[in-house]
């Protein structure tokens, strides 16, 4: 059944018209049969369409005040229909932010890969290669003397001999900054310590590995974390903080790894020299333990050396006997 043509036009509040006619309509019979039932009482005070007139005013006001009533509700529905909308564009927002500061996050990871790869292949190319092109060149020299008996070839076979050695011990180096063999094999304290040995040896650092795992595994990807982290924080140490020692301390709180690794160098401003920061690989470090969930920051002051502080959460740490 159709609305009336000018109800219609009400939209979505012709109900609450409907039921102010209503209303109206019956408290006027209600009001007009009280009036005719008591009007032996009230006719001498007061005419017949005096009252009728009250009572239509009384349903009017009532009326109106339903009507408004309704009115107020709905507006208070709409508005808390806009509310609601406005929150949910903000959480909307939000995650675009997320997702957009993920997306940045996984390209500068990308990046820092690609630097990792033009850093090995510029190794490779000269020391690597060097060392060996320059091997092959004694060890000609070598045979060309050796066949004339020369007096040289001695002192070139013994240059030779020594750039293929420097060679195979390059290529071990690069091997390990590669994927240390140590780590897959029998976990991540042996691999520190041995890092550990090899930085003291060339730097001749105090250099200590502290840590309470005794011979429990982490996930394979938390241990790689935490060992590019403290990798990156010994080769900065070797390269800016002019230390004399340096203790790393891993240890294992609730459901999170935490490592330090401390220098006692020179140290810096951390807040004034962004640019040492930035050099000093942080954010690589911190976008290694972002990855996982973690985080990483670096404290430091001028003359009292560099505190690098890293948690990684762990949600399945394993014995070495089940770890792969």
């Amino acid at each position: 059944m159709g609305w009336h043509p000018l109800v219609e036009k009400l939209g979505k509040y012709k109900e609450l018209a409907l039921a102010t006619v209503f209303v109206f309509m019956a408290g006027q019979e209600l009001i007009e049969s009280l009036v005719l039932e008591s009007s032996r009482v009230v006719a001498a005070r007061f005419p017949l369409g005096v009252l009728l007139h009250l009572g239509q005013v009384l349903v009017i006001l009532a009326g109106t005040y339903v009507f408004i009533k309704a009115w107020q509700e709905k507006t208070e529905l709409m508005n808390l229909e806009v509310r609601r909308s406005g929150e949910l564009a903000m959480v909307i927002g939000t995650l675009q932010e997320k997702e957009q500061a993920l997306a940045c996050m996984m390209e500068r990871l990308i990046v820092v890969q690609e630097e990792e790869r033009r850093l090995v292949a510029y190794d490779i190319h000269d020391c690597l290669a060097q060392l060996i092109v320059s091997a092959k060149q004694h060890l000609d020299t070598f045979e060309g003397l050796w066949r004339g008996q020369s007096p040289e070839a001695p002192g070139e076979l013994e240059r030779g001999l020594d750039r293929l050695d420097r060679a195979i011990v390059e290529t071990r180096r690069l091997l390990a900054a590669l994927r240390p063999g140590t780590l897959d094999s029998l976990g991540l304290i042996p691999a520190l310590r041995a890092l550990l040995d090899e930085t003291s040896h060339d730097t001749g650092w105090d250099a200590q590995l502290l840590d309470n795992l005794c011979d429990v595994r982490l996930p394979p990807t938390v241990e790689t974390t935490l060992y590019r982290i403290i990798q990156e924080a010994l080769a900065n140490a070797k390269k800016h903080a002019n230390a004399s020692c340096v203790t790393v301390d891993l240890r294992k709180e609730g459901d999170h790894v935490v490592v330090e690794v401390n220098d006692s160098g020179v140290g810096f401003h951390v807040t004034t020299d962004r640019s040492q920061v930035t050099g000093l690989g942080l954010i690589g470090m911190q976008e290694r333990a972002r990855l996982l969930g973690g985080s990483c920051r670096i404290e430091s002051s001028t003359g009292l050396g560099t505190r690098i502080l890293a948690t990684i959460p762990v949600r399945n740490g394993r014995s070495s006997a089940n770890h792969p």
